[in-house]
């Protein structure tokens, strides 16, 4: 449903953005403590948001075939360890055109 903001009438078709894999990274390992063996950090992170630990692991996990994730897995990585995507992660677009995740709403 197309919505008006500041003035335009905006669509909601096309793909969503991506946003870019070593920003999530980033924030998960100010999180996740290294030489924590039983892995409840990220037991803690993968519980909040919803997702299994395999996937916390593979976003920590250095590689470079996907510089990027979905939106949704990133907010909700982002949101889990305690930050906000708006402050920490840059949006990758389909055309490869990167933006920084903003929004006049949230400041």
């Amino acid at each position: 449903m197309p919505t008006v903001l500041e003035g335009v009438l905006e669509g909601h078709d096309g793909p969503e953005p991506r946003v870019r894999t070593s920003d999530v990274r980033a924030v998960l390992q100010r999180v996740v403590r290294t030489g924590d063996e039983s892995g409840k950090s990220v037991a803690l992170i993968a519980e909040r948001a919803d997702v299994s630990t395999r996937t916390v692991y593979r976003v920590l996990q250095p590689d470079s075939s996907k510089p990027t994730i979905s939106l949704k897995l990133a907010d909700a990585l982002v949101l889990a360890a305690g930050a906000h995507p708006a402050s920490t992660c840059t949006l990758v677009w389909n055309e490869g055109r990167e933006d920084e995740y903003e929004t006049p709403y949230l400041f």
